[in-house]
């Protein structure tokens, strides 16, 4: 039942996340590889917004931290998914350009490959994401996250 109602959380926030970086694609955010990076962090902020409200009320137990630590642990876990987004991203743009693919820049889309592979880090992430957020950020944070693996003595 928590991955089903974190996938509906998730779901939410990606949304949002997509839509933002697809518009910023589709008006020529992506003319650099900084752009196309800032395009997805910012898209990941805003989905982050999202997850952070929907997975603390409806998908995982509160723990007894406060909100703004609950907020410390969720940032820096979607710091991570943010760089393995990024880097994902970019080795999905590069193996997208392979020729065997050459139909995707045939699309009548700005920036196909990008955006291509935008969606595919998104996904391939999520799974990652959700173990993270659930041992993690509502579960103690990460010193309790290793104090249960035996790395550090709480």
């Amino acid at each position: 039942m928590g991955f089903a109602r974190y996938l509906m959380s998730a779901g939410a926030a990606t949304i949002v996340d997509i839509a933002f970086v697809q518009l910023l694609l589709a008006s020529g955010f992506a003319s650099t590889p900084v752009l196309y990076a800032g395009a997805i962090a910012l898209g990941a902020l805003c989905g982050m917004a999202v997850n952070f409200t929907a997975s603390r009320r409806f998908v995982f137990a509160r723990d007894s931290r406060a909100a703004h630590h609950q907020l410390a642990s969720f940032f820096l876990v979607s710091l991570s998914t943010l760089l393995l987004r990024l880097v994902v991203a970019f080795t999905l743009v590069g193996v997208l350009a392979l020729p065997v693919f050459g139909w995707i820049g045939q699309l009548p889309l700005a920036a196909p490959y990008e955006r291509a592979a935008h969606l595919g880090a998104v996904g391939l992430v999520m799974i990652y994401s959700y173990f993270a957020h659930k041992h993690i950020s509502f579960a103690g944070g990460i010193l309790a996250f290793l104090a249960n693996k035996g790395a550090v003595r709480p």
